[in-house]
């Protein structure tokens, strides 16, 4: 499972011709190489560009990877690496992205409660 976001600030993220969640898969296409299923929203978060003085809108979903690609349009620029949410929150600079895993962390140990059996007895 990855973290998928789509930005909206204009300058990339979210298209205007496609719907969120198909810039979600575009974008985690592009960027990591990797396809899936999209899960139910994480949140909505407003944050400062650290480069220009202006405030963007991020929006965070999962994403149930059930594909790496070989090749991807930035492999050249970025490095796909699996990390485990803890892992991804401790190495995570900003505070917004840091809720968003923080929130995947809380639904991923609910549903692993909902779905374990009980232990025989």
């Amino acid at each position: 499972m990855t973290a998928g976001v789509a930005e909206l600030d204009g300058t990339g993220g979210w298209e205007t011709d496609e719907t969120i969640k198909e810039a979600v898969s575009r974008e985690a296409m592009e960027e990591a190489g990797v396809q899936g299923n999209i899960e139910r929203k994480l949140g909505k978060w407003k944050y400062k560009s650290r480069t220009y003085d202006a405030y963007y809108e991020g929006i965070m979903f999962p994403l149930n990877v059930t594909e790496e690609l070989g090749d991807w349009p930035e492999m050249q620029t970025r490095e796909r690496k699996w990390v485990t949410v803890a892992e991804a929150k401790e190495g995570c600079q900003r505070p917004w992205m840091k809720e968003a895993l923080e929130r995947l962390e809380e639904r991923l140990s609910n549903s692993t409660k909902h779905t374990t059996p009980p232990a025989a007895t």
